[in-house]
């Protein structure tokens, strides 16, 4: 019988290697695409900026998709997250003309984390069981409520108009900077629930949906079942 444990290290090895691979590139396009500015740090009115995160900590499953471009191509990248430790988080390149593929696809459960890139073979190792519900969601490659709170000090959020969405309608607040008093960003909040739907900052933009909604994240068929398996019993 074969020693699976041997090829863990190897899998291991790729796993980070992918992520990090990942991480990195994120981390690239958000330092570019976000403005930056050298605004003094002032006191902020925050009441409804206070309201979504509260908000947004209370929720226990989600959607977020990631729109934007590396290296000239446009990517997707949607991430579903049922609290507190499963996500399926998959990106997409977006090349004109032709059709979508799939550069990384990453699955966390309870117990493993799966990884594999295009049409590579999964590889999985333990999970390290990360409480997703504490940071919240993404936006880009940090977590919205650590992006907001950065903000905090020199930007307001004035309400604007209404918007149709899929579903219903939010409201569009401009995240205006203090010093100069222009928009640099806006946010889509929920008039009910104050859960945001749309979020654009720079070349940034996010899109959230599936709010607490019941989900399941599966783990992915890494190998075929034996030809003669009979039914699974219960």
């Amino acid at each position: 019988m074969v020693d699976l444990r041997s090829y863990l290290p190897p899998w291991r090895n790729l796993i980070a290697a992918v992520a990090g691979f990942l991480v990195m590139g994120l981390v690239y396009w958000w330092w570019t695409s976000i403005p930056h500015n050298d605004a003094k740090q002032s006191f902020v009115p925050a009441d409804q900026l206070d309201i979504l995160i509260d908000a947004v900590h209370s929720a226990h499953s989600w959607r977020a998709t990631t729109f934007g471009s590396m290296h000239g191509e446009p990517f997707q990248t949607d991430q579903d997250v049922v609290c507190p430790y499963e996500s399926h988080t998959v990106t997409h390149i977006l090349a004109p003309g032709k059709e979508d593929t799939v550069a990384e696809e990453f699955i966390e459960t309870r117990d493993m984390f799966y990884a594999h890139e295009g049409n590579d073979p999964w590889a999985s190792q333990p999970s390290t069981h990360t409480n997703k519900c504490a940071a919240g969601p993404m936006a880009g490659p940090t977590p919205l409520i650590t992006t907001l709170n950065n903000l905090r000090a020199t930007m307001r959020l004035v309400p604007g108009e209404l918007v149709n969405r899929e579903g219903g309608q939010c409201r569009a607040w401009s995240l205006v900077n203090l010093n100069a008093g222009t928009p640099f960003g806006s946010i889509c909040l929920d008039e009910v629930t104050h859960l945001p739907y749309d979020l654009r900052i720079g070349v940034l933009h996010v899109r959230y949906s599936n709010w607490n909604v019941p989900a399941y994240v599966a783990a992915p068929a890494t190998e075929a079942p034996p030809a003669d398996s009979g039914p699974a019993q219960p």
